[in-house]
């Protein structure tokens, strides 16, 4: 999962979906229930207005992710782009 980036100040629920290796937050779990964890940490350190993009992909280390992933990375289709959500 990436912490997802809010970009747009007046548009509250757009967030960029930046890949692995340009997010400021990455988390690699074995199982789904695990990011939720995160998720509240994240909201702790950043504020209650935090969007996360997860995906499943198969990878043993967040300092080295296979290619396929980081290229792509966000919704559908490779998108950077998604809509935030609390």
């Amino acid at each position: 999962m990436t912490l997802g980036e809010r970009t747009r100040p007046k548009t509250p629920t757009y967030a960029e979906c930046p890949g692995p290796n340009e997010a400021r937050a990455v988390a690699l779990v074995d199982d789904c229930g695990q990011l939720f964890p995160v998720l509240l940490a994240w909201r702790r350190a950043l504020g209650r207005e935090v969007t996360g993009w997860a995906e499943q992909v198969e990878a043993d280390d967040v300092e080295n992710l296979p290619q396929d992933v980081t290229d792509d990375w966000g919704p559908v289709c490779g998108w950077t782009r998604c809509r935030a959500g609390t």
